[in-house]
């Protein structure tokens, strides 16, 4: 494992004062604070009034026994007079000016699990109040009871032995510098290898050596990493040399269902784009969309992390989402139900949430295998999943597991024994989506097991395919008589699955169905990616015009949106690869232009501000094979000179019949109208068609059943 050292005196005190600017640990006033308060005599005479308000966390919302408060004074009340007191004890800890602002700070630690009261007082007789309320570093806030069972993975984190059964670790810090052989590597004694260690110049414009500090430690019970430039050869009286004082978090993809704690390293954090430009940059376990796939435990984790990261470090001018896949489906759903926590978001290859219509590639792929579809062609198979080529298989494959409760090794457990099974141990552990966010959706008193939202009643399969003459009436009407569903378990059932109606709710008021709501609005967003729909690929393009439709829904319009897509990136190590366009780096140049606009601007954040400072080069368009940027607004016309470049496919539900925001649960029924279809059924082929829909089939024109907004952010489970 990696090697670490402590900077010569540096406590765990020293350090995060030094982060912070807060001085000492020592009680008293800093004499910062005392010049600062230069008062006119006649002031002295005026009682004046003090405010006190918490800038780590909401006041309800505080973590770790500490929080960071802001103190504030009219005219009469000197700052230098201020002490402050948690709990009727004084702290002991100066207050120190804010290095981004104007305003004075204090760490107040100590703090009960439950209600705290802050005050600051003056010997004058002014005050201020702060009710705060702390909950344990290892969680939960608000996503609601842990998950179990739940195995460690700090030892293989580099941790050393987990403390407790929430996976606890003590923290550490390891260093690391760039070489001028462009690669990291341990740093073991700063002195020596001063001629080895390469330079860097920050965006703000220091140049200073690559060396990388990496703090990591547990929170909510997953591993984090912060990673920042830092020098061990310089005073630990100093701020960090080289942070740029903008804070990146990355998210990782997947969408797992995993009962443990995940596992990283040190040297994960260790992203040189943003390193490289002065970025703190932090990642977590929990922030691995593979490990649990559940937006509520991700956003409430990135809460606890932003706080531990201003408490130690200082409040960043803004913070960054960075992350592909999953990663990007964590940066929305979070920014959603979490607003305030991502200031911008850059997610690539992007989905709009994590209640994605999955199941129906398995109910596909499995009425493909069976003799019902003897005959089919591949066209008429492709026309009817939307997707291109052998995308849907695809799906199936990497993904119809999670829906699985009978999937042993879905649950990450080493003691399978733990794991759900039928008949020995139905109580078990189950590895499927609805049961990791059983918090959110409810269990189901009949069966104990969480509430299953899934539905595909109504739903006309292949509708456009039959439509456009891609597929025989014949084959439409077998197609939806043979699909059938999925029963609690996710095994194949010949009727199709139909949603509780309780987790149905849920998944709406909660925000897991991402609609564009929440916080979305006031966020500056660049989907990017790199083409890869004709790789039979998952990440198909069509996604963000579907994020773009759910937030035009929510807003009104989608223009702090913008929408980049680029050729292939090839295997690593290829020509290709060499030669593409780099994405992330000229996202990441238009993001900083943009929040460095927007926190310049002391107007009150709003939509309108957003698109307010929008850069001239954030807007739609496409990188053809030469690395020309082409402006084009991205939509769903494939006769677009974009679309004819990278063309849109679609996706079972569109081929369906589904709006483009395609964010129905469960659809409102109405009548079969044989108006609906350009083919010619027979007088046998209707009877077959209404017998498939005795209720019904999908009216698209209505809202889903039960489909809200969000129903509250910063919700509690």
């Amino acid at each position: 494992m990696f090697k670490t050292f402590s900077r010569s005196g540096a406590t765990a005190c020293a350090l995060a004062a030094l982060a912070i600017g807060l001085g000492g640990c020592a009680g008293g006033v800093s004499e910062e604070t005392r010049a600062a308060e230069a008062v006119a005599p006649e002031a002295a005479a005026v009682v004046g009034a003090l405010g006190l308000k918490a800038v780590s966390a909401r006041p309800d919302l505080v973590s770790g026994g500490d929080v960071l408060v802001e103190v504030t004074a009219s005219e009469g009340a000197r700052i230098a007079d201020v002490e402050v007191f948690a709990n009727g004890q004084a702290i002991g800890a100066p207050l120190r000016r804010d290095p981004a602002g104007e305003d004075f700070q204090v760490l107040v630690s100590g703090l009960r699990d439950g209600a705290n009261v802050i005050e600051a007082r003056t010997a004058a007789g002014a005050s201020a109040r702060l009710n705060v309320v702390n909950h344990p570093i290892a969680g939960p806030i608000l996503s609601g009871p842990h998950m179990t069972p739940y195995e460690c993975r700090t030892e293989a984190s580099g941790l050393g032995p987990a403390t407790d059964a929430d996976c606890s670790a003590p923290t550490r810090y390891d260093w690391f510098f760039k070489g001028e052989d462009g690669v990291f590597h341990p740093l073991e004694n700063p002195k020596l290898q001063q001629a080895e260690i390469a330079r860097t110049t920050t965006i703000d414009g220091r140049t200073v050596p690559y060396i990388v500090r990496v703090e990591s430690g547990v929170i909510n019970r997953a591993i984090y990493r912060i990673a920042m430039l830092d020098d061990p050869t310089t005073p630990n009286t100093t701020r960090n040399e080289g942070w740029n004082d903008r804070l990146a978090i990355t998210f990782g993809g997947g969408c797992g269902t995993n009962y443990n704690q995940g596992s990283n390293t040190a040297d994960s954090a260790l992203n040189d784009l943003f390193l490289s430009r002065g970025f703190a940059f932090m990642n977590s376990t929990e922030l691995v969309n593979q490990l649990h796939c559940n937006g509520v435990l991700q956003g409430e984790t990135t809460m606890m992390l932003k706080e531990h990261f201003v408490e130690t470090y200082g409040v960043p001018k803004w913070t960054v989402g960075v992350g592909g896949s999953g990663g990007a489906i964590q940066q929305l759903l979070i920014t959603e139900m979490y607003p305030g926590v991502l200031d911008g978001l850059q997610p690539s290859v992007s989905f709009p949430d994590s209640a994605l219509h999955t199941p129906d590639c398995g109910l596909m792929q499995n009425f493909f295998k069976s003799p019902d579809a003897a005959g089919w062609t591949d066209e008429q198979k492709t026309a009817v999943t939307g997707f291109y080529g052998t995308t849907c298989a695809s799906w199936a494959r990497s993904f119809v597991p999670v829906v699985d409760a009978t999937n042993k090794k879905g649950c990450g457990l080493s003691d399978l024994s733990l794991v759900y099974d039928r008949k020995t141990n139905p109580k078990g552990a189950r590895c499927t989506i609805q049961d990791l966010r059983v918090n959110i959706y409810g269990r189901d008193p009949k069966t104990g097991f969480a509430r299953k939202p899934d539905d595909n009643v109504g739903l006309q399969y292949g509708l456009k395919a039959l439509n456009a003459g891609t597929i025989s009436v014949d084959q439409f009407l077998t197609l939806n008589e043979k699909i059938g569903g999925n029963d609690v378990d996710g095994a194949f059932r010949a009727e199709r699955s139909v949603g509780d109606p309780e987790a149905i709710r849920a998944v709406y008021a909660s925000g897991t169905m991402n609609t564009g709501g929440g916080g979305l609005a006031n966020v500056p967003i660049i989907n990017f990616r790199a083409y890869s729909d004709t790789a039979n690929d998952i990440h198909s393009r069509e996604r963000d015009l579907t994020i773009r439709a759910r937030l035009e829904n929510a807003n009104g319009d989608a223009d702090n949106q913008v929408i980049w897509v680029a050729g292939p990136r090839g295997r690593p190590g290829t020509p290709e690869a060499a030669n593409a366009v780099d994405l992330p780096a000229l996202v990441l140049n238009a993001m900083t232009k943009w929040l460095d606009a927007m926190a310049a601007d002391p107007a009150p954040l709003s939509h309108a501000k957003v698109v307010k400072h929008k850069p001239s080069e954030a807007v739609d368009g496409y990188f053809d094979a030469q690395k020309t940027f082409h402006a084009e607004r991205a939509s769903w016309d494939n006769s677009t000179a974009f679309n004819k470049t990278y063309p849109v496919h679609l996706e079972p539900r569109l081929v369906a019949g589904a709006p483009p925001a395609n964010d129905i649960m469960k659809c409102q029924l109405k009548p079969v109208d044989m108006a609906d279809y350009k083919a010619t059924f027979s007088a046998a082929q209707t009877a077959r068609l209404k017998a498939v829909f005795p209720d019904g089939v999908c009216d698209w024109s209505k809202p889903g059943v039960d489909y809200s907004l969000i129903k509250a952010t910063y919700q509690k489970y």
